[in-house]
C-alpha cells in the first residue's frame, strides 16, 4: 500500500484482504492434501455441527450463528445435503424447523480439514503474543458491534 493511499486503513479492505489471504492458504493445504474443496463456509457449517452432534441444529441457528440470511443458509444447506455432508430431517411438532445432522462423510471431511485450518491458524499468529491475539479479537468483536447498530 502506498504511503499516502487514503484507503490503506480502511476497516473493509483490510478485512476483505486478510479473508482472501486465509481462503487462499487453506484452500491450498487443502487441495495438496487432497481434501475435497469446498467453500469456507461450508467448512464453518460442519465444524459448527460437528462440535454440536447429539445437540439439535436447525438452518436458524445457522443464521444466527454466521449472520446470514434465510436464503444465503438454505442455499447452502442444499448445495451440502447435494454433496451428502449433511441430512435435513423436519423437527418433530413443526415440519418449517429443519434439523441439521452430519453424516459420516461430512465429518470425516470436517475432520481431515481441520488439519489444513490448524495449520493456517499457526501461520497466521506466528510471532503474535497471546495479548495482541486477545486485542486483536476485541478489536474484530467492536467492529461487528458498532456494524450491528
Amino acid at each position: 500500500m502506498f504511503k499516502d493511499d487514503p484507503s490503506a486503513l480502511h476497516v473493509g479492505r483490510l478485512t476483505r484482504m486478510l479473508d482472501h489471504a486465509l481462503t487462499r492458504r487453506c484452500l491450498k493445504i487443502a487441495r495438496e492434501r487432497d481434501i475435497d474443496e469446498f467453500s469456507m463456509i461450508h467448512g464453518h457449517i460442519l465444524g459448527f455441527l460437528y462440535c454440536r452432534q447429539g445437540q439439535d441444529v436447525y438452518q436458524r441457528d445457522l443464521e444466527t450463528a454466521f449472520n446470514v440470511t434465510r436464503s444465503s443458509v438454505s442455499g447452502m444447506v442444499k448445495l451440502m445435503e447435494k454433496k451428502g455432508y449433511i441430512t435435513r430431517q423436519s423437527a418433530a411438532g413443526d415440519t418449517r424447523l429443519k434439523k441439521l445432522s452430519l453424516t459420516p462423510l461430512g465429518i470425516s471431511v470436517f475432520e481431515r480439514s481441520m488439519e489444513a485450518i490448524e495449520e493456517v491458524e499457526a501461520l497466521a499468529v506466528q510471532g503474535l503474543s497471546l495479548e495482541e491475539r486477545q486485542l486483536f479479537q476485541d478489536l474484530c468483536q467492536r467492529i461487528q458491534a458498532n456494524l450491528r447498530t
